[in-house]
């Protein structure tokens, strides 16, 4: 799906994604419909029930430490996931109208944020599905990130949607709605689920994909030996194997077979029953937002993952309005902010967002844009351009002395610095790898430190670091650009190594 950034044009150029518990009370702001919560991992914000949304943070906490204790992952190193719950279906085309109409969340990682967005109105059941589906991507992603085969991520993360809290215990691959489908459909080959991406095809084939990949990851998953195979199997293809080849081993059945072995486990379903890990959910305080909230929160998001720009116009003209409708507000600022500097008029962007900073000179948010604003007018007045990027720094710098792990300034500071010379020192190398540590699942900030690395000639580092967006089912332009600086690094390595083996023989 396409996405346009005008900051993701600007680095292209430079250059060259029921449990109930005990809440607090929410504070009373006149006329707010959305309620916020935190927890350890997610920043939680809904224009739903106070009882929903709380019940949501107990189930993600839960969730989240499920799939720690299954990967052995024991620190909280990631930032809280920001998550948005609607009550329909369409308030989803707030964030991206261009979503189709049975779609019910979205999640986004890319250079303006990492978030998500869920619909709950086809119930808390459906949309805690989804939830812990796209919540699966993000997790893969923070803390295993490779070429895994499409079918893979999206099998995987279907087969961690169908997880069942019970009092005691957690159930995992006991039922999915995919079912249905497979007993009543005709299956496509296997030859083609498993070389293909997620979300090509029409409807039909995009069903077909999800339903054969949750029962093919079930069945890999549901015998130790099998699981081995399958661990192994990613590896070979993370380096390069053909996803298609290696599956008669690593499934122990030819692929003409395969569907006839699945439709017979499919009969039996062995689900998973384990123990309960305790629970690190506490009783979340809930806050009301500004009314602001109802007319900018969702359009504020819809920014940051990009306008298309025949639609601008239209959305500065609507921002504007609502924005003029809450003067000082600050999220009504700044959803102006970035609408006016992004496509509007970046003078009045800079003066609103100077006047937040002396509100607040520890408003981060405000600090980023700031300096994001001066780098895009750099850009635009070249005399001017040493000075303005100065002051971008200036602004970052002070970004850092708030939050010094914010990928966002750590990612737009070392960017700032492209074009001078010995472009990148060891510092700056430093500061785009950390930028994509923390936020691993933005295919930008992998293929700026990809640069920085190949600029310094260390080319296996460079193509690992891009590998993982091959097969992302969230990853769109960038994909073809993380398989150029693939093969890139890969040829540019392969003189090196042949004339060391001949330095070795001689």
């Amino acid at each position: 799906m396409r996405r346009w950034m005008s900051r993701r044009m600007f680095v292209t150029s430079a250059a060259v994604a029921p449990f109930a518990v005990s809440v607090g009370r929410a504070a009373p702001l006149e006329g707010g419909a959305w309620l916020h919560t935190q927890t350890r991992s997610f920043s939680l914000y809904g224009r739903i029930g106070e009882r929903t949304l709380t019940q949501m943070a107990r189930d993600l906490e839960d969730f989240d430490g499920l799939l720690r204790m299954l990967h052995g992952v024991d620190a909280q190193t990631a930032r809280p996931l920001p998550i948005y719950f609607v009550p329909r279906d369409t308030d989803l085309r707030r964030v991206r109208p261009s979503l189709s109409k049975d779609i019910s969340g979205l999640y986004s990682a890319s250079i303006g944020d990492v978030f998500a967005v869920m619909s709950v109105e086809g119930g808390e059941e459906r949309g805690r599905r989804v939830l812990f589906h796209e919540y699966t991507h993000h997790f893969m992603m923070q803390n295993a990130p490779a070429a895994y085969p499409s079918w893979l991520v999206e099998g995987y993360a279907e087969y961690f949607s169908t997880a069942r809290f019970k009092p005691d215990a957690v159930e995992l691959g006991v039922t999915s709605p995919r079912i249905a489908w497979l007993r009543g459909a005709v299956w496509t080959p296997f030859e083609d689920i498993l070389g293909r991406r997620a979300l090509w095809g029409d409807r039909s084939d995009i069903t077909a994909f999800y339903a054969q990949s949750w029962l093919l990851t079930h069945y890999m998953m549901s015998d130790p030996e099998r699981l081995a195979r399958l661990t192994r199997y990613a590896e070979a293809v993370a380096g390069g194997g053909d996803p298609v080849a290696l599956m008669p081993e690593a499934a122990g059945a030819p692929l003409d077979k395969l569907d006839r072995v699945l439709r017979r486990y499919m009969e039996a379903l062995p689900g998973r029953r384990m123990a309960r890990p305790p629970s690190t959910a506490t009783s979340p305080t809930v806050a009301r937002l500004h009314g602001s909230a109802d007319v900018l929160l969702l359009e504020n998001q819809r920014l940051k993952m990009g306008v298309p720009p025949e639609e601008r116009p239209e959305v500065l003209a609507m921002i504007r309005e609502r924005a003029a409708r809450y003067p000082g507000d600050r999220l009504a600022d700044l959803t102006l902010a970035r609408a006016e500097n992004d496509f509007g008029d970046r003078a009045k962007a800079q003066a609103i967002l100077k006047r937040r900073v002396d509100i607040d000179p520890r408003d981060v948010e405000a600090l980023q844009i700031l300096g994001w604003s001066c780098m895009r007018q750099a850009a635009a007045e070249p005399a001017q351009a040493q000075r303005l990027l100065s002051e971008a720094r200036d602004w970052f710098g002070k970004g850092f002395a708030v939050d010094r792990d914010n990928p966002l300034l750590l990612f737009d500071y070392g960017i700032s610095r492209r074009g001078e010379p010995g472009y990148p020192s060891d510092n700056i190398v430093n500061v785009l790898l950390r930028a994509q540590a923390l936020a691993p699942q933005v295919a930008p900030f992998r293929l700026a430190a990809a640069d920085a690395l190949m600029r310094r000639g260390r080319f296996d580092e460079a193509a690992a670091m891009v590998q993982p967006v091959f097969n992302d089912p969230h990853a769109g332009p960038e994909r073809a650009e993380a398989k150029r600086r693939f093969e890139e690094a890969l040829a540019r390595r392969r003189p090196a190594e042949a004339s060391s083996e001949g330095d070795k023989k001689g």
